[in-house]
């Protein structure tokens, strides 16, 4: 049932790509739709924020995937609509419900020469669960996602020739080829020998770019990659020139400094639209924006021996109905914003749409009453106890663009209007990384954040409180687990879809955390830049752009 559930439901058969002979730049076109191109140009890309880290395990953000994909190449492959395609393996099947077999891609080499193969595979699984390091003699690094927790029925990883790797399980993980597909995977050879700092700050990868320069905080520099095993990209050069606000972003494109920008303020994308010399061009993310909040006991986190505050549904589901997201989404970000409450983001497989939360704050109120929560000093500030409904919170300052930065002004003065004392505390990205993976957010903390996903499956996103991760700090009751626990493990395909959708229904209901938009992101670009096309994915595809002459 398991391989036929793969097979039947994204049409994964044994997909041949290109041949590792596929096309050099001395054959690559010297004109696309009729206009000549220029194989020797630098492509330079204008990004909101510089990537912290180039190793895939510390993690792969809504930045930082931009930088990494460039480099680092998956298993698991996508297209323009997010669908899966083949990447570093040719195929993947069910043996059967507890054996995942992987049949890797030939003749695929790193910038540095190392040959990709099933021993390559075997090591990032070994970091990727946090197994045999010690054999390897290398550190373990703060990750982003810890696969040893979410999936600890992943029982083994095997070689079984030179190009085929196999996953045992002790319990059925319905897609656990595209949880293991999508993480990028780095070098052993070149890992061992020079530590995973090397990864990091000098990365090597397979993908159709080597990185030659990065400057912190201003640039990162990247070459064509001629020995890489598909078409090669149509420029020599791309740089990404880190620019944090909108307004400088589009006036280095209008200048000619830059030839695309991402994150485009919605407030500008019409004018740029109605200028011949631009295009604007857009494309709905996995990208959900969200207010989280601790609702952690206390021996889950450094507490000083309080548990979270926010642990009451009716508490989170009061913040919920303060927060007036159409208006958000109509005055900030132009209509280019959907309105999602769902833990899933809507191009995900397996999304199910759920009822808004409404914008009532008599109803926000009133739950704050049920919860215990009144203004007893008549001081505008919902009370209990004698202790302030006070929310500290982190704000990520110039991180995921100009609108994200205003919406969350917006959201702080619509939680005011309830009853809550809401202190902003502005912190570049990094610092807050540090905070949840260090377990200091105060007992009344909470973050404004993007949560976002390398897979094309909602099991992604609804395992967000399983497990205790940077994002878990309102974990599932045990009823709720349960049924995670269910979807995860049932391979009927419409079944699946079913408890999934249960599954999401009742997240929305019990509300970890205050969903405030998923992202439809923009992007810009001169006349000069051939098909640039937008993914629903977080990074951006070069493979296929080339600059006219």
């Amino acid at each position: 049932m398991m391989r036929s559930f793969a097979l039947v439901l994204f049409g994964i058969a044994v997909v041949l790509g290109l041949a590792p002979g596929a096309a050099r730049p001395a054959d690559s076109p010297r004109a696309l739709d009729g206009q000549a191109i220029d194989p020797d140009a630098e492509l330079v890309v204008a990004l909101a924020d510089d990537t912290n880290n180039m190793d895939p395990r510390i993690g792969m953000g809504s930045i930082r995937s931009n930088y990494i994909r460039q480099v680092y190449e998956s298993l698991v492959d996508v297209d323009a609509a997010g669908k899966p395609q083949p990447g570093l393996a040719l195929s993947w099947r069910a043996v059967h419900d507890n054996l995942w077999e992987f049949t890797l891609r030939r003749g695929v080499r790193f910038h540095d020469g190392e040959p990709f193969n099933a021993d390559t595979v075997l090591f990032n699984f070994d970091r990727m669960f946090r197994k045999n390091l010690d054999r390897w003699g290398i550190k373990d690094v703060p990750a982003g996602a810890s696969f040893e927790k979410l999936y600890p029925m992943v029982t083994q990883w095997e070689k079984v020739g030179e190009h085929i790797v196999r996953l045992h399980t002790s319990e059925p993980v319905a897609m656990l080829w595209d949880a293991v597909g999508r993480e990028p995977l780095v070098p052993k050879a070149y890992t061992i020998k020079n530590g995973v700092e090397a990864v990091n700050e000098r990365p090597v990868g397979t993908g159709p770019w080597r990185m030659v320069e990065w400057k912190r905080k201003d640039s990162m520099r990247f070459e064509r990659w001629d020995g890489y095993w598909g078409p090669p990209p149509l420029v020599k050069r791309m740089r990404f020139q880190t620019i944090p606000e909108g307004a400088a972003r589009i006036a280095a494109l209008r200048a000619g400094q830059i030839a695309l920008i991402e994150a485009v303020p919605p407030i500008d994308a019409a004018g740029l639209g109605r200028d011949a010399a631009f295009k604007v061009v857009s494309a709905a993310q996995k990208l959900g924006c969200r207010i989280y909040v601790n609702g952690r006991p206390k021996d889950k986190y450094d507490s000083g021996g309080q548990d979270g505050l926010f642990a009451a549904p009716r508490l989170r589901l009061a913040l919920n109905h303060a927060i007036n997201r159409d208006a958000i989404i109509k005055k900030i970000f132009g209509g280019y914003a959907i309105a999602n409450a769902s833990p899933v983001a809507t191009v995900m497989y397996g999304y199910a749409s759920q009822e808004p939360y409404a914008f009532d704050p008599a109803r926000a109120k009133a739950l704050l009453a049920e919860a215990g929560w009144r203004d007893t000093n008549g001081d505008g500030v919902a009370d209990k106890g004698g202790e302030p409904l006070a929310l500290q919170l982190l704000f990520p300052a110039k991180h995921y663009g100009q609108a994200f930065d205003e919406m969350t002004a917006a959201v702080v003065e619509m939680l005011k209007d309830i009853g809550v004392q809401v202190s902003v505390k502005p912190l570049d990205f990094g610092s807050l990384l540090q905070t949840l993976n260090k377990g200091t957010l105060p007992h009344n903390g909470g973050f404004t954040a993007c949560r976002t996903s390398n897979s094309v499956d909602a099991e992604d996103q609804v395992r967000d409180w399983a497990t205790y991760t940077l994002v878990k700090w309102t974990p599932f009751p045990p009823w709720l687990l349960a049924l995670y626990q269910a979807s995860r493990r049932e391979v009927d395909p419409a079944k699946r879809l079913r408890v999934l959708a249960d599954l999401q229904r009742q997240i929305r209901d019990w509300a970890p955390v205050v969903p405030l938009y998923q992202e439809i992101k923009l992007y810009a670009h001169s006349a000069r830049v051939l098909r640039f096309t937008p993914l629903p994915e977080l990074h951006m595809d070069f493979r296929g752009v080339a600059l006219r002459k």
